[in-house]
């Protein structure tokens, strides 16, 4: 059996999880109505201890009175709470300061002075009933929604706090509920189509239940029929908790193909590429030169006149004809040529090897 202190625990949600969780737990219900308390003790068999959660003296010496009797609070409920609506200008200062004393800073002393033993016994729970007012924006709600959002980031925050110390922090947050809280303010709200506190009940038990290695960090519930958190005024909105992952992008999003899983294979063109601006055709393929040593070019000869000194090595208008590649003679095996007075032949200087489009083609 575990022990479970409720605060908020003399009507309303309190008294649902007192009436649910009792059997089977020592239940604590902790409130501001001594009277209350002892009534509901009586019909359910449970604990009661009489506390204001904005009082900290009194909120500590309530939690030091459970501890001295079962040891140890291995569950803590954090439900109590009070409405207000309406217009900022129209508040009252003193309603405005109850419901953020009551909201947030009763679930935050409260949670303090649990914290340190449950961290001596090494694990726990905390649940707090927050509302989805905590995740929502509302009209003629801005100080209760903003007491709710405060309870919000201090969940989420105590998870990452407690992490890796066995202690689970869950926020739970309800729609619409069949309970007096606005009545308590003054307020009258049409509850069709509200969530029986019963079952809000169930789904906490079933958090309670759960391994102590498991945390389920946070839930909404709501009535099948009332899907927009007490109103139709505005459309529902997101929580706190988008994956962005999940999200899809437009259909006009361009998407950009995963080079692993798409490998583009190059083709080098068969010919040298123009890339002078306009160009588009493709020059045909160059012959390859072996140029790991000089080419020597072996061109027709030209027969000299043997009466005149000035030898006329002026290009022919002959087309030259194909290259050959042949392997180059060693320098030690050239036989000087003989002296001009007979007639020999020599190889001119041709163009293309003079050429550095072809030695660059080479390459």
């Amino acid at each position: 059996m575990l022990n479970i202190l409720i605060s908020g625990g003399s009507d309303g949600l309190g008294q649902a999880l007192a009436t649910q969780l009792a059997p089977h737990h020592h239940v604590i219900i902790l409130a501001r109505n001594q009277e209350k308390l002892k009534r509901l003790s009586l019909e359910i068999k449970c604990d009661y201890v009489v506390a204001d959660v904005t009082d900290y003296d009194g909120l500590n010496t309530a939690v030091d009175q459970v501890l001295g009797k079962y040891g140890s609070i291995d569950v803590l409920i954090n439900n109590a709470g009070i409405w207000m609506q309406g217009i900022l200008e129209d508040g009252d200062p003193q309603q405005i300061e109850a419901v953020i004393r009551v909201n947030t800073l009763g679930t935050i002393f409260i949670t303090k002075l649990v914290l340190p033993s449950m961290k001596l016994h090494g694990g726990g729970k905390i649940i707090n009933i927050v509302s989805q007012d905590g995740l929502r924006a509302k009209k003629m709600r801005s100080v209760y929604s903003a007491s709710k959002w405060a309870i919000t980031g201090f969940t989420k925050c105590l998870q990452e706090d407690l992490s890796g110390q066995g202690i689970g922090v869950t926020g739970v947050y309800p729609g619409l509920l069949q309970t007096s809280l606005f009545e308590k303010q003054g307020f009258s709200r049409d509850l069709k189509g509200s969530l029986d506190t019963s079952k809000v009940a169930t789904l906490i038990e079933f958090i309670i239940n759960l391994p102590t290695d498991t945390l389920l960090p946070e839930v909404t519930i709501n009535n099948i029929n009332n899907q927009n958190n007490m109103d139709d005024t505005n459309p529902s909105q997101p929580g706190l908790n988008i994956n962005p992952d999940l999200m899809t992008p437009p259909a006009s999003t361009p998407t950009t193909p995963d080079p692993v899983s798409t490998p583009v294979t190059f083709t080098p063109p068969s010919g040298v590429i123009d890339i002078t601006p306009g160009a588009t055709e493709t020059l045909p393929a160059p012959a390859v030169l072996d140029l790991t040593s000089p080419p020597k070019i072996v061109a027709p000869g030209i027969t000299l006149p043997v009466d005149q000194g000035v030898i006329d090595i002026t290009p022919s208008e002959q087309t030259p004809p194909a290259v050959e590649t042949v392997s180059p003679t060693p320098a030690s095996e050239v036989t000087p040529s003989p002296a001009p007075s007979t007639t020999q032949t020599e190889a001119p200087p041709s163009p293309l090897a003079e050429d550095p489009s072809l030695v660059a083609l080479g390459k």
